[in-house]
């Protein structure tokens, strides 16, 4: 079957999701890409699940034909009653997630939300853990955000300041050629205008998704990637600290083959 035949929409009242659902599983799976792809980013999922599996690969807002169109800012409490009627619309009673890289924000929201549904929850290079300093800057005020906008409109100035962080060693020199690859096109920079700042509400308290976890006993995973800089392992320790018990799996890899290899594993 093509791949456009296989992506469908949900419609709510401010938005609309697309979706790619694939497999028959009796176990249902939402799954969460992340920043730069959609849902063909899961595509390896298909032949691994053999059967066990039906999967929910969702776009995230401003990536694939997903919109968000609410005149108010995207918070948890947004997001929560979102899923509450996908999840109705698709009689979808428990379920398991996946959320890799940005898509781990959204999974952790998600558990939050839904804890008491949760049969698993999987966690690939996760964002949403450790807040990022630069992140913090870029979208915590008003001025931040206006400063933001203003370096995306003059990438030389945001390429000589990511040179200079480098050589003084604050800055990875892997980290900076992301962002330079991120930022390559108007269009890609928007995408992080954009989800940046309309996304900066859609954090988890940690204190709160560990007790949650722990109450219900709910099966958590991490796969982390060894060589990975764009989002370390050690990222993962201010829930991993909290929790009860986790799997914790390394693989020999940087950031960008972490799902490519994950899907061998399910």
């Amino acid at each position: 079957m093509p791949e456009a035949d296989r992506v469908r929409e949900f419609l709510a009242e401010d938005s609309r999701i697309t979706y790619r659902k694939y497999g028959s599983g009796p176990a249902v799976m939402l799954a969460f890409h992340g920043f730069g792809q959609d849902h063909k980013a899961f595509n390896l999922f298909e032949k691994a699940i053999d059967g066990r599996f039906t999967v929910y690969a969702i776009d995230l807002f401003f990536h694939g034909n997903s919109q968000y169109t609410g005149s108010s800012l995207l918070t948890k409490t947004n997001w929560g009653q979102l899923m509450d009627r996908f999840l109705a619309s698709q009689s979808i009673g428990r379920f398991s997630l996946v959320g890799f890289s940005l898509g781990g924000r959204f999974a952790l929201a998600t558990a939050e939300a839904f804890a008491d549904r949760l049969d698993q929850l999987l966690l690939i290079a996760p964002d949403g853990i450790t807040l990022n300093r630069w992140y913090w800057l870029a979208t915590d005020s008003q001025f931040g955000r206006c400063l933001f906008r203003y370096t995306l409109h003059h990438l030389s100035m945001l390429t000589t300041l990511g040179q200079a962080l480098t050589k003084l060693g604050l800055l990875n020199r892997t980290v900076l050629r992301f962002a330079e690859i991120s930022l390559a096109t108007p269009e890609q920079r928007l995408l992080v205008y954009d989800s940046w700042t309309q996304f900066r509400q859609i954090h988890s308290d940690m204190n709160t998704v560990a007790n949650l976890l722990n109450e219900q006993a709910t099966r958590v995973r991490f796969f982390t990637g060894a060589f990975d800089r764009i989002v370390p392992g050690s990222y993962i320790l201010p829930l991993t600290r909290q929790l009860r018990h986790y799997e914790l799996t390394v693989l020999r890899t940087g950031h960008n083959r972490l799902i490519e290899l994950i899907a061998e594993q399910l």
